[in-house]
């Protein structure tokens, strides 16, 4: 049951990372979907896709947050509103729905804040387990979103 002063976030795992969305930055789940790879993109970008019509840059979140890149698509992925549009966040499992109180969610420790390429809003805790809270809006450096809107510039595309 919610209370005043808590939030509700999507949670994911990815590898050994449990992390969690702002629900109001969700879209949906699904399943993978497939991917046309990009040139040029960092690592952590799989490619696009079309997510209900739409291109959608597919970031792997394990990639993202240091793990290893993985051979086969996730399980599952999660459509996130961004500023710029629409991005598809592969995971490994969704695990739900929770409710988290403001105060439980701390701080990013400053040895912890550059990693994760500065993903990294707060960190609480799940079932024990350590859990990292996303700020997805940024998830893509901007240059990349230009990139992929722009793919016939020469670099990116699909």
């Amino acid at each position: 049951m919610p209370r005043q002063g808590s939030r509700c976030f999507l949670v994911v795992r990815a590898q050994e990372w449990m992390c969690a969305l702002p629900l109001e930055e969700v879209e949906e789940t699904m399943r993978p979907l497939p991917v046309a790879p990009v040139s040029a993109a960092p690592v952590f970008v799989r490619g696009v896709c079309l997510v209900r019509g739409t291109p959608a840059p597919v970031v792997s979140l394990a990639t993202l947050l240091g793990g290893q890149a993985q051979s086969g698509p996730g399980r599952r992925f999660v459509s996130l509103r961004v500023p710029e549009g629409r991005l598809a966040l592969e995971v490994d499992e969704v695990r739900g729905l929770r409710w988290v109180e403001e105060g439980a969610l701390d701080s990013v420790p400053p040895l912890l804040r550059a990693t994760a390429s500065g993903h990294l809003r707060h960190l609480s805790s799940f079932d024990g387990r350590l859990m990292a809270v996303l700020g997805a809006a940024h998830l893509l450096p901007e240059e990349l979103w230009e990139r992929l809107e722009r793919p016939s510039s020469g670099e990116g595309g699909a």
